[in-house]
């Protein structure tokens, strides 16, 4: 879920996603005038969005708002899963984030296109309109899992209403507290960030859940998800380990196809990582050593030599095997900051 599709359907359209390609390079163009780096849009837009929206991060519309629409409309899910949608016009002069404007991220690319274009971004979000904390964004920001999305609007209805919201945290988070959070249980409603999962200290309470997990897997090829999928449950609850703690999925480059590792980062709604060998191999630190995988991959060990990659993380968890995958799980600390 991690691609950008930019669609336009005029000649000013394509040429506008070009423009918009310098500050998304890796974005994929489709239009109905194809020109070098601009690939055909050959089904109908209903079609195509539907074919590609579940893997999107984003899809950029240059067309009327309407066409984007209609074509997103039977896609949406929630505003946790859903890609970001933005539309602007084939002059380029306003960008218009759609939806998942919050959580995925639209409102943020918007500001981003309009400033690089010097278009007029039309931001629709309450929250944003009124320069209020928006709970959401800062969540997304801070890796920190919603695990109630209704609780978003609570939050905001309060603060937009001037009330004051409590805020408790069992973790550091540096900053001043933005306007109408109070640290302070005797409030209706708040925000926790607990070690301790499902508390509920205020008769409203949104309950954000650190993420500081890091799941390093080597696969053989072409190894079936379900035994995966399987694998990770089964060491998840051995460890007492709350799936929604999950921060990200890492291996090495030569298995970011790899379709069983793909589906569980996007099942777990988390980002698949992947290092070069090279980057595996200048790891410091004691691994288990393998020397078929080292003949395979280049480096003794690719599951444990992920978790350490990534930035912070301690292997909690050694590697693991079973049907043809290996398993190891780093924790990183949590802390935020406003």
């Amino acid at each position: 879920m991690d691609k950008i599709y930019i669609v336009s359907f005029t000649q000013k359209g394509a040429e506008l996603s070009l423009k918009l390609q310098n500050i998304f390079p890796d974005a994929k163009l489709y239009s109905k005038y194809p020109a070098e780096n601009i690939n055909m849009l050959e089904k109908d837009i209903k079609s195509f969005t539907a074919d590609i929206f579940s893997e999107s991060k984003a899809v950029i519309f240059i067309s009327a708002i309407g066409i984007a629409v209609r074509a997103v409309a039977p896609l949406i899910v929630s505003k946790n899963k859903d890609a970001a949608v933005i539309v602007l016009d084939d002059t380029g002069k306003y960008v218009i984030p759609v939806l998942s404007g919050h959580i995925g991220g639209a409102n943020e690319m918007a500001l981003k296109i309009a400033e690089y274009i010097n278009a007029e971004p039309v931001i629709t979000t309450a929250t944003d309109r009124n320069n209020k904390f928006a709970v959401d964004v800062w969540a997304e920001k801070n890796n920190l899992y919603i695990d109630d999305i209704t609780m978003i609007k609570e939050v905001s209805s309060r603060l937009l209403h001037n009330e004051k919201v409590g805020f408790i945290s069992d973790y550091e988070v540096k900053g001043i507290f933005p306007e109408g959070l109070i640290s302070d249980v005797q409030q209706e409603c708040g925000i926790v960030i607990a070690d301790k999962i499902d508390i509920q200290p205020f008769p409203y309470t949104m309950q954000l859940i650190p993420k500081e997990y890091v799941l390093g897997i080597g696969a053989r090829k072409g190894a079936e998800y379900r035994y995966l999928k399987d694998f990770v449950e089964k060491v998840l609850k051995e460890n007492n380990i709350d799936k929604r703690k999950i921060l990200s999925v890492a291996s090495i480059d030569i298995k970011k196809d790899e379709k069983a590792i793909n589906m569980l980062a996007k099942e777990l709604s988390v980002p698949f990582i992947t290092y070069s060998s090279d980057e595996l191999a200048n790891v410091q630190g004691d691994f288990t050593s393998s020397n078929f995988v080292k003949s395979v991959t280049g480096v003794d060990n690719v599951c444990e030599r992920a978790v350490k990659c990534f930035t912070g993380s301690e292997i909690i968890v050694k590697k693991l095997c079973e049907n043809g995958f290996t398993l190891s799980i780093g924790c990183i600390k949590w802390h935020g900051s406003f």
